[in-house]
C-alpha cells in the first residue's frame, strides 16, 4: 500500500500503468438478457478473483477504445 507521501506525488491525471502499476486485462463482456446490466469477466479464468468486482451504473461506463 502506498504511503500518504507516495500517493500525494502521483500526478493529478495519472497514467494507469506507469504511475499506478495497473496492467491491461482482456475482458469478456456479458449483457444480461433481462435488463441493461453487464458483467465484465477476465478472459483468463485464473485471473478471476472474488474481490475484483465493480458494480456500476450504465452512465458510469466510458468506451475507452475511441
Amino acid at each position: 500500500m502506498a504511503s500518504k507521501t507516495e500517493w500525494e506525488e502521483v500526478p493529478e491525471d495519472p497514467d494507469p500503468h506507469e504511475n499506478l502499476g495497473y496492467e491491461i486485462e482482456e475482458l469478456t463482456v456479458i449483457r444480461s438478457e433481462t435488463n441493461d446490466q453487464y458483467v465484465f469477466l477476465p478472459a483468463e479464468e485464473s485471473h478471476l478473483l472474488e474481490e475484483a468486482f465493480i458494480v456500476a451504473t450504465e452512465d458510469s461506463l466510458v468506451d475507452l477504445t475511441q
